[in-house]
Formats: structure tokens, sequence, C-alpha cells
């Protein structure tokens, strides 16, 4: 079998949204959970929205001169993520997986480290990440529904380009890293909110899909609370978001607000991790 891996181009989306579709319902199947995507147009979607991203670089395995495998790689800020990784049912057990891992991964030797975040019920995948080098970071948990208002901890609002500072500043304290490219990128293209007290913004996050948010962080639990809180009305949709469980107390909140666990995750990272200094939820890339 000979595997050739060449980068993804525009007439992937097809086959490569019916790839992703087909791997994420099968392994989600037969573990009793839903799948990334619910429809084979939703992965199509996705693809579309990364071509739309110059630091969004995807790298396609094809076997036969036809794709059986797909990883995506966000090479935009200094730490790294696997956006995105999936490998054909049929022509899986045969090392793809591992080929376009370590594709991806002489992609990001320039950054100071490298993210995911896997499905925690996919053991196959979880293996051939510690096998690559990836250690376990942080347990995690998709909840979903929406939580009351909270009044009294200041006012959400929509972000813009004049808070990028302030923002990154604030990303900066809590994770030790910067992420700016991707917070540009989020007021440019999504929902991006803060929540704003004395005029300072203490906690941000952006929606992507409706209400499916991204990473956020908070210079305090209360903070990303109010802020949450404030997305879910200012949307007037439910939320659904990761949220790291050994936040016990966040963790407890979410479920005493209503909101319902859909499935484990896990955060592994590869190279520079600092542990978070504040209230923080990630994305699906980390």
């Amino acid at each position: 079998m000979a595997v050739t891996l060449r980068g993804v181009v525009p007439d992937d989306v097809g086959p490569g949204a019916q790839l992703f579709y087909d791997a994420f319902r099968d392994v989600a199947s037969r573990h009793g959970f839903a799948p990334i995507f619910g429809t084979v147009a939703d992965a199509a979607n996705v693809m579309r929205l990364f071509e739309t991203f110059p630091v969004i670089v995807g790298i396609v395995a094809d076997v036969d001169d036809r794709p059986a495998g797909i990883v995506y790689v966000d090479e935009g800020d200094p730490i790294r993520a696997i956006a995105l990784i999936a490998v054909d049912p049929a022509a899986q057990g045969r090392g793809i997986g591992r080929r376009l891992m370590e594709a991806a991964l002489t992609r990001c030797a320039g950054g100071r480290g490298v993210r995911l975040v896997q499905e925690a019920y996919n053991t196959h995948a979880l293996a051939l990440y510690a096998s690559l080098g990836f250690e376990v970071k942080e347990p995690l948990a998709r909840v979903a529904g929406t939580p009351a208002p909270i009044d009294g901890r200041g006012k959400v609002r929509p972000l813009t380009l004049d808070d990028l500072t302030a923002c990154a500043a604030l990303v900066v304290r809590v994770h030790g890293i910067d992420r700016s490219n991707d917070l540009r990128d989020a007021i440019g293209h999504f929902r991006p909110f803060g929540l704003e007290r004395n005029g300072r913004i203490v906690a941000l996050t952006y929606a992507v899909f409706g209400g499916s948010l991204a990473w956020g962080v908070g210079e305090t639990e209360e903070d990303l609370r109010a802020l949450l809180s404030g997305v879910a009305a200012t949307l007037g949709v439910p939320l659904a978001f990761l949220l790291p469980t050994r936040a016990t107390s966040l963790f407890r909140w979410a479920l005493a607000e209503g909101l319902r666990v859909e499935k484990p995750l896990t955060l592994m990272a590869r190279g520079e991790y600092h542990e978070p200094r504040g209230a923080w939820i990630p994305s699906g890339f980390y």
C-alpha cells in the first residue's frame, strides 16, 4: 500500500467531508456518543471555513489516488494545534494516522509546543498521541445548556480590534502564552464577547457556530460564569463548550445551572505547557 502525502486542495472538500463524517460517526457510534458532524454538509462547511484561514494547513494522505486520511494544523500562534484529524474507516489500522501526525508535527516544529483535544473514548487515538510524545494535561467535558443571567459582575459586550491588546494581555496572564492571531481571526470572522468591568476586559470568549463556543478565559471563575451567562442571554440559544472538569466549582456550577454533560475529552500537549492561572475553557483545538 503506497501512501502519498500532499496539501489539501479545494477539490478535496467533497470526498474529505465524507471521510470526516464517516470516521467520526464510526468511532462515536461504537461508543454510544453523538459524532462531531451531524451531516456530511457540516463537515464540508468546516473544511471550507479552514480554507479561509492561511494559518490553518491541511495535509491529505492518498491511497490509490484517493484521500484516505486528512489532518489540519493551526500554525497561527506560538503554540501550534492539531485542529482536526481523521482516517477513512476502511483504511484504518494501516499506519495512516501515524503518518499524518508525523507530517503535522514536522510542520509544528517551529512552534514552542503543540496541543490537541481528543475524545476520551477514542482509545486508539489516545494511544497514538501518547506514543508521539503528547502528555495528558487536562480531563474535559463538553457541556450544553443555558445558564441563568448573573447580575452585578459587569457588562457583556462584543469585542473589536480595539480590544485586542487588552484581551491578549489577559490570555497571557491566564495561560502564559500568546494567542493574538487566534483572537484577531475571532474578531474578524466569529462573534467575540468580553465581560467589561470598570473599563477593563476581565473575561472573553467567542461563538463559532450558533451557541458553540471556542476557548475563553477570565480573571476569576465568577467573571467567567458571568460572561457565559451573558453570552447565552445575548445569543438567545443554548451554549455548548468544553469545560476542564478539575475546575470543580465551575463544573458544579454548570451542572447546577442545568447544563448536561455530552461527552468526555482530553487535552494533550507536547512541548511548552503552563498550568492556567485563572478561569478558562478550551476549544476543540486547545
